[in-house]
């Protein structure tokens, strides 16, 4: 069987370039490869002011194909992690039309041996995806986190994720989906693009990646642990390496942490371990070096609308809400719908009302279990107003 074409990228706000840097240098070293970067706060692929000799391949959301009122639509009703999720299956899309193959890497990974698995694994799956998840193995007691985690956030890590042309009616699915609801709601079963990958999984036949040595991080290290010798890092007790390490929640300038989201669990002290402290400090160097070559990031451009007012979320709900709906709505990034948008924002408080009255009917349904079913006996047109007027059919009450 040929070869099939290959190519690697990631998606990413400005500001998280340096990691973004130190993955493609580990990428080119480890694999010869250079690393495709869809930087979401970029309209076009110079709509930056970053030197002009990177060693990547530079992306503007023009790239997408997408409309651009469009864009700014999903930039207004998305925060900057919902944005970059949401838009990860047509930006596969696109690249598939010019490479065979196409692996997603976070930014914040970072490759410590060739990855010379990962084309014949994707090529043996079903469906044309391969995919890895959080663990491999049964959680033991004293574990960073429980299997209730994976019930939050989905059964795979898609800080990795690989897809081939077969994969394209896949895609176009979890479009769909994370068009309108790629957003971390609890309450309505939602975790931005994990979730939704937990049925397309099945549904498109999706191949796990067994390998002990990919996508490995604080959370489940305890299940892979490290040695290092004279060719980098060894998974102890398997007959694999590490090749993919993903540093979740990394400060470089704190390196003894291995996550500053994870300070007040025992796993914040994984670098009393020599080989886990190596690892972090050689990453960390590689990411303050990198940083050096950069100006200074820019805050995220769609945090703020045109008067320099910051977007709440409960706004960003509120718009969401409305535009699905089919409302015609102003946007908070252009100066000549400025005015629009101030008014829709006074107004757009009775949404958010709405909403969290909504929300407070979701959490009586789940928690008082008993007495919902006598209301509902007792009162079905009061329960059926409630759940058409506030509930709506997001996510879990579809």
């Amino acid at each position: 069987m040929p070869t099939p074409t290959v190519t690697y990228c990631t998606v990413l706000a400005t500001n998280y370039l340096p990691k973004a840097l130190a993955l493609a240098e580990s990428l080119e070293r480890q694999m010869g490869a250079r690393l495709v970067v869809l930087l979401i706060d970029a309209e076009t692929s110079t709509d930056h002011d970053l030197p002009a000799d990177l060693p990547i391949r530079l992306l503007g959301t023009d790239f997408l194909g997408l409309d651009r009122r469009e864009l700014l639509g999903m930039t207004t009703r998305y925060e900057l992690v919902e944005f970059a999720t949401a838009i990860k299956p047509v930006l596969f899309k696109r690249l598939l039309e010019e490479t065979e193959q196409v692996f997603y890497l976070d930014p914040d990974t970072y490759v410590t041996e060739p990855m010379e698995e990962l084309s014949g694994e994707l090529q043996a799956s079903e469906g044309g995806i391969l995919l890895t998840s959080h663990f491999l193995h049964p959680l033991p007691p004293g574990a960073p986190v429980n299997e209730g985690h994976q019930v939050m956030v989905g059964i795979y890590n898609l800080g990795f994720g690989g897809w081939d042309r077969r994969a394209i009616e896949a895609l176009d699915w979890w479009w769909e989906r994370l068009r309108w609801e790629c957003i971390v709601d609890a309450l309505n079963g939602l975790f931005v693009d994990q979730k939704w990958m937990d049925i397309g999984a099945d549904l498109f036949r999706a191949r796990a990646l067994r390998h002990h040595g990919y996508n490995v991080s604080v959370m489940n290290v305890h299940e892979r642990p490290l040695a290092q010798d004279e060719k980098g890092y060894a998974i102890v007790g398997k007959d694999e390496r590490l090749r993919l390490f993903h540093f979740h929640a990394f400060d470089p300038q704190r390196p003894e942490l291995m996550s500053v989201r994870w300070s007040e669990s025992p796993v914040h002290s994984l670098t009393e371990d020599s080989t886990i402290r190596a690892l972090a400090e050689e990453y960390a160097a590689a990411v303050l070096a990198c940083s050096e070559k950069l100006p200074p990031a820019p805050a995220y451009r769609y945090n703020h609308d045109t008067a320099g007012k910051r977007i709440p979320r409960l706004i960003r709900r509120a718009w969401r809400v409305q535009a699905r709906a089919g409302a015609d709505l102003p946007l908070p990034f252009l100066p000549e719908e400025a005015e629009a948008w101030k008014a829709w924002k006074r107004a757009a408080w009775k949404t958010v009302g709405r909403e969290l009255g909504g929300d407070a009917a979701k959490g009586a349904r789940i928690t008082l279990v008993d007495e919902f079913v006598y209301v509902k006996e007792r009162f079905p047109r009061l329960v059926s107003g409630v759940r058409g007027k506030m509930v709506g059919k997001s996510g879990i009450w579809g």
